[in-house]
């Protein structure tokens, strides 16, 4: 009995024993945790906005009147659906007849820019912008300096002038300009938070109703992914070399840095950022209104239209209107035989 016992009591002891070693064994692997992006956290791109109430109310009002009577105000607001549909040629030659320097709407002046950016008008897309984009000098490096910069790198690619690798489109990001910058851990007064909200906005007006292959944009989202790289965090990384591959999908160097920082993702155990979530689609005809245009006013059907008779022929002046145009023939051939019997007549005599 007492063998027994001890067989029991050392069987037990290697069973628990066993328990514990297979239990330090396994490795419950941690779920993926969400990267702390503290500093600057990207936002959804909205790439294709829809129209303000203002305009839908304002466009359903010119449909039944007709295009003679439209206002200069009538004609522009053809010009904001125009540039929702993408016909990017007739809002221009609309655009092209007002003082577009006078529209303060944000939305409005959008669409503007957007036009100008399709139709690679850069002179003119600058020219408005260093006129209706606030400066702000709170800041060594701004919006405008941003937009300025990333269109000047449009305007040199369209002239063949744009040299890749020999200068960065945002010069700012130049090592010798921000490695002296102490990066603070609040946001408040941060130069690197300020300039990478500055790309991040230049990027956002860029990508409106932009869908194209576009190698600018691509090294410009690139750059900011390196950005974040080297002084913010890897899944917004991750999500700026994703849009650079939406843009331009052969690049070499943009598939490495990005199989790179996805792989350190992985290794970290991050979420990265969705990019089919955050990269708003562009749909085509989204907020086509079905709109038919009257060109030129109906007719009032309860209305009975005037008549304006013929002009009158000019007619030659009727001598002998008693008599009727039958009876005259007959009478002047009756005399015609008169005639010719009396002078038969005289011949014979």
């Amino acid at each position: 009995m007492k063998k027994s016992l001890n067989i029991i009591i050392v069987l037990l002891t290697i069973f628990l024993n066993f328990n514990l070693v297979i239990g330090q064994k396994i490795d419950f692997q941690n779920p993926p945790k969400q990267e702390n992006t503290y500093l600057f956290k990207v936002v959804k791109y909205h790439r294709q906005l829809a129209p303000p109430q203002y305009m839908v109310d304002h466009i359903e009002e010119i449909v039944n009147k007709p295009k003679t009577k439209w206002t200069a105000e009538d004609s522009l607001f053809y010009a904001y659906e125009n540039v929702h549909l993408e016909n990017f040629e007739m809002a221009l030659s609309v655009f092209a007849r007002i003082e577009m320097d006078t529209v303060q709407d944000p939305h409005a002046q959008m669409l503007y820019r957007t036009t100008l950016q399709h139709l690679q008008r850069y002179d003119m897309l600058m020219e408005y912008n260093q006129q209706n984009v606030q400066d702000d000098e709170s800041t060594i490096y701004s919006i405008k300096d941003a937009m300025f910069e990333l269109n000047s790198a449009f305007k040199k690619y369209k002239e063949q002038a744009f040299i890749p690798d020999s200068t960065k489109i945002f010069t700012i990001l130049e090592q010798d300009t921000l490695n002296s910058r102490m990066n603070k851990k609040s946001p408040k007064n941060n130069i690197h938070v300020d300039v990478a909200f500055a790309i991040d906005s230049a990027l956002r007006h860029a990508t409106i109703l932009n869908d194209d292959k576009n190698y600018i944009l691509a090294k410009a989202f690139e750059e900011m992914g390196d950005y974040q790289m080297d002084y913010f965090y890897l899944t917004n990384a991750f999500f700026y070399y994703s849009a650079a591959l939406h843009y331009y999908g052969t690049d070499q160097g943009i598939i490495e840095k990005y199989n790179d920082v996805a792989d350190e993702i992985t290794e970290q155990n991050y979420i990265s950022i969705s990019f089919k979530n955050n990269f708003g689609k562009i749909i085509s005809n989204r907020y086509r209104m079905n709109t038919d245009y009257i060109e030129k006013e109906k007719m009032d059907s309860s209305i009975v239209p005037k008549m304006t008779p013929p002009p009158k022929k000019e007619t030659q002046k009727d001598y002998l209107p008693w008599i009727n145009n039958s009876i005259l023939i007959m009478i002047i051939l009756a005399l015609a035989l008169v005639f010719v019997v009396f002078f038969m007549k005289t011949k014979k005599e």
